[in-house]
């Protein structure tokens, strides 16, 4: 066997290292292709080969343990006349074997922005500047949000919960999809799509799924309910069958309209605070009583767990109580409960698993929805694990089913994304990790930063992206994009 590893001398290029193993011993024997400067995909990792084969792993600049026996000509041609017999390729598909992998770049677009400004302008600014696709808000929540190149207006108030897309009313249940305005008008997703197809832009559906304040106080019974019994409304619960059904009735809708993507933003259970209008509390609250605060109870949860064998009733008293006492004493459990990893083990960590199985049921109802079609799902989830493990989001579970995840990588710059990163890739394994950017102010940090980010992700294999948001920034920041994607 031979493995290399991260010790020893180090290899500040990055490239593609095809390792040939002599069929006479183990004699390593290394040929370097360095198919470009910053390779698009691939991973750094331990391997190990084995006689008579051929392997290969892209290179970071990292220490690794590299010590090349030196190759005359002849006994490299040799060994190059082996490459397609090891890879099991014709020697004419090489070169396509080799190549980098194309850059996928999606702009996360609302359906105003594209109305107003004209979707052919729009479209042709985002393709000037490297995107490969857009992804429209197809259903989404409300806000206040400034717009500095609109023509039409520059500050703009949402119609809260509403889809950006024809529904088909045959295939919703109880819960009916409220209708933009711009729909109403005639302009829509399905609008929208055909230009871009037009212009060879590919076409992603953006659909917020469990938080709907208008669904929630139409429906109180399909909102969540906290521990004292108090409906939380701008949260939907994925336990509850309504909410599935209305769900897999919007991807069928999408699909249907072709989407090629359906990004699911809040397929999970909510929190506590979500920037409802005009939030207020006069106690202080820290992160265990705030994750305490946001726990369901409903009558969808109780019916859930019980079918699952699991006593919800344990952790509904827990939180009750804890929190009673806490609205009376705050400084009762202050150094007690800081954060979730203080609350006691033997009743949350089977609850914290069992909340993994709701949304990982319910990925499954969504991608049987889609069966059939070419659109593909992907959930978004934090880069944060402990603020995955407070919503009930696994990867290791959710992207088998779906096939990949898109991960908000909003952090401080490359050195912050690294971990994280590497730690999500070890968890979905070969499924497609998408990594979404800020590229506005303050958030993205300035130019360096989002060059710095994205840089990183892409020397560690990442190669779909997402960028927030069209409507938000100015020109300029697309020119950040395409120097990018370079």
């Amino acid at each position: 066997m031979l493995r290399m590893t991260r010790e020893g001398s180090k290899c500040d290029k990055l490239g593609v290292m095809l390792v040939l193993v002599s069929e006479i011993g183990f004699e390593k024997n290394v040929r370097e292709f360095y198919l470009n400067s910053r390779p698009s995909s691939g991973r750094r990792s331990d391997f190990v080969a084995t006689s008579g084969t051929l392997c290969y792993l892209f290179l970071e600049p990292a220490p690794f343990h590299i010590r090349p026996t030196p190759m005359r000509r002849r006994t490299f041609l040799h060994h190059a006349a082996l490459l397609p017999a090891a890879f099991q390729v014709p020697l004419r598909d090489m070169a396509s074997f080799l190549a980098p992998a194309s850059l996928q770049a999606s702009m996360w677009t609302y359906l105003w922005d594209l109305h107003d400004e004209g979707p052919e302008n729009v479209l042709a600014r985002l393709k000037e500047n490297g995107l490969t696709a857009l992804s429209i808000a197809a259903a989404y929540h409300n806000g206040k949000f400034l717009a500095p190149h609109n023509p039409k207006r520059k500050v703009i108030f949402l119609e809260d919960g509403t889809v950006y897309f024809k529904p088909t009313p045959s295939q919703y249940g109880r819960i009916k999809p409220l209708v933009n305005s711009l729909v109403t008008e005639g302009f829509d997703f399905a609008r929208v799509k055909r230009e871009a197809d037009r212009m060879g832009l590919a076409t992603n559906a953006w659909v917020v799924c469990c938080h709907n304040t208008p669904l929630g106080s139409q429906y109180p019974d399909i909102a969540c309910e906290d521990a004292f019994g108090d409906k939380i409304v701008h949260n939907l619960c994925p336990s509850n069958p309504d909410v599935r059904s209305y769900l897999k009735a919007i991807v069928k809708d999408l699909a249907a309209q072709g989407a090629g993507r359906i990004e699911l933003e809040a397929l999970q259970f909510q929190g506590y605070t979500h920037g409802f209008h005009h939030e207020r509390e006069g106690i202080v609250l820290n992160a265990a009583m705030k994750f305490l605060l946001g726990l369901c109870f409903c009558p969808s949860c109780r019916r859930r767990a019980a079918d699952a064998e699991f006593d919800l009733s344990s952790v509904w008293k827990f939180t009750h109580q804890t929190l009673t006492k806490h609205f009376e004493d705050q400084s009762a459990f202050a150094e007690q409960y800081r954060s979730i990893d203080d609350l006691p083990k033997d009743i949350f960590a089977p609850f914290l698993e069992w909340r993994t199985s709701v949304t990982a049921s319910l990925a499954e109802e969504l991608v049987e929805a889609v069966s059939g079609t070419e659109t593909r799902l992907r959930p978004l989830a934090s880069i944060d694990p402990t603020a995955r493990l407070m919503v009930g989001i696994d990867p290791a579970r959710t992207a088998p089913i779906t096939g990949g995840l898109l991960v908000p990588g909003y952090v401080k710059d490359g050195a912050a994304l690294r971990l994280p990163l590497a730690e999500l890739q070890k968890l979905i394994g070969a499924n497609e990790l998408i990594l979404g950017f800020q590229v506005g102010l303050p958030e993205s940090g300035g130019k360096t930063e989002f060059l710095d980010r994205l840089a990183t992700a892409r020397a560690m294999g990442i190669t779909s992206f997402n960028f927030y948001n069209y409507g938000f920034i100015p020109y300029s920041h697309l020119i950040w994009i395409k120097e990018g994607l370079i």
